[in-house]
């Protein structure tokens, strides 16, 4: 069954080559992070270390509170952090320099060379990354892996199922609610090995917003009301800016894309549509209508300014992304219909009428831009939403020091209480 899958791997490999390549060429992508991806990290461990994997931006906002407690908690325990994605990179190297890189490629002789730099204790996974030639070599080579904030969605549960006969298993799944718990087991995972331990995105705690881009956002929307539209995609800008042109006399207009290869697209769409527009890293003035923020890692803490949010990837069928972010500001949030990879969180928020989901973008932001109340009201419930839902690094925290404990490690700490 190895082989197999390995040729398989590979196979898809050679497929997918040559579009890696006219991007990287073209783009600047992935060639300079083959190195690391075929093993060969430039850092090493002279002591036994925690690994944590991080895949891409939303999985590294989630796992940055756990790591600050780990390295407050755990000063002397070595720690590594690696993500598969560039902007996961970027923002990893920031949190720890010298500790991040790439994720390596799913061949077990990538990973024996990550392996025998590191020399991991444990391995954190964060959500749902299966790779089984990695899971594989963690087990021959006695690492537990831990899934930490796991989640399984309707598309991936459908994916999983057809081959959940053959994929390794973790050594224990920290489910984020109940129905992952029960997906994770519906996949074969022995019960004992599965826990609740709720949603680490609610650990959320944004940087602080410079005084530089404080005072650039504030001078350019003046007494406008500011509407953010973050993590966008393509095919919603369009639909946005529509919108956008009915309100424009009240309202400021930041557009946040998710990917930053569409930044300098969306800047060229939205001056195509005639709107005054300003890119983030060029500055910009009060006459521009719309701003659009072409950095990374500062639209979380852009939100404390905004009047209004529509979260991204919402508007066609991309799954959403978290809205957890506006929320902890207290700001009223719309979003679009298709929301399936954060359904539980969204489900959540819409019952205690903290988030207005619908397709009708145009008549929500209406309502809410003529009804500051309304708005008010709904930032709130969001925001107890948040505060209710925190305390799953604690959770974390626990199981990591039973693990750290039995390598002897560290020292046990008192039992916490499991959902």
């Amino acid at each position: 069954m190895k082989f197999v899958y390995s040729l398989l791997y590979t196979c898809a490999f050679i497929i997918l080559l040559p579009y890696f390549l006219v991007t990287g060429l073209f783009r600047g992508k992935y060639l300079s992070s083959v190195p690391e991806r075929l093993g060969r990290i430039k850092i090493s461990s002279a002591l036994p270390c925690c690994w944590i994997h991080a895949v891409s931006i939303g999985e590294f906002l989630a796992a940055k509170p756990l790591i600050q407690r780990i390295r407050k908690d755990f000063p002397d325990l070595p720690l590594f952090l690696s993500t598969t994605t560039i902007t996961g990179r970027k923002l990893a190297a920031q949190l720890l320099p010298d500790a991040s890189f790439y994720f390596p490629f799913d061949w077990r002789w990538c990973i024996r060379r990550v392996f025998r730099s590191l020399g991991p204790r444990i391995i954190l996974v964060m959500e749902t990354e299966i790779w089984p030639n990695f899971l594989w070599e963690a087990k021959k080579q006695g690492v537990p892996v831990v899934l930490v904030n796991g989640r399984l969605s309707d598309r991936s549960f459908s994916r999983y199922k057809l081959v959940s006969r053959i994929l390794p298993q973790f050594d224990l799944c920290l489910m984020q609610s109940t129905e992952d718990a029960g997906r994770m087991s519906a996949l074969g995972v022995c019960p004992e090995k599965i826990r609740v331990m709720g949603n680490l995105k609610y650990e959320f705690h944004p940087v602080s917003l410079s005084t530089e881009l404080r005072n650039l956002i504030s001078g350019w929307k003046g007494t406008s009301l500011l509407w953010i539209c973050g993590s966008t995609m393509r095919g919603e800008e369009e639909k946005l800016l529509d919108v956008f042109q009915k309100h424009r006399a009240a309202v400021k207009l930041m557009i946040a894309p998710r990917h930053p290869e569409r930044f300098a697209e969306v800047a060229e769409l939205v001056s195509g549509s005639g709107l005054p527009c300003a890119r983030r890293t060029q500055g910009a003035s009060a006459d521009d209508e719309v701003l659009i923020l072409d950095t990374i890692g500062e639209l979380a803490a852009c939100y404390e300014l905004s009047d209004l949010v529509f979260v991204g990837g919402t508007l066609a069928p991309y799954g959403g992304h978290n809205p957890i972010e506006p929320a902890y500001f207290g700001k009223a949030i719309v979003t679009g219909p298709y929301f399936e990879n954060f359904r539980q969180i969204f489900e959540e928020f819409r019952s205690k009428k903290a988030i207005w989901i619908t397709p009708d973008i145009e008549g929500a932001v209406k309502t809410l831009l003529d009804d500051p109340e309304e708005r008010h009201k709904m930032g709130n419930a969001a925001a107890d939403m948040v505060r209710e839902n925190q305390g799953a690094t604690d959770i974390v925290l626990q199981t990591v020091k039973e693990y750290l404990h039995a390598g002897r490690m560290v020292e046990p700490l008192p039992e916490l209480p499991v959902r």
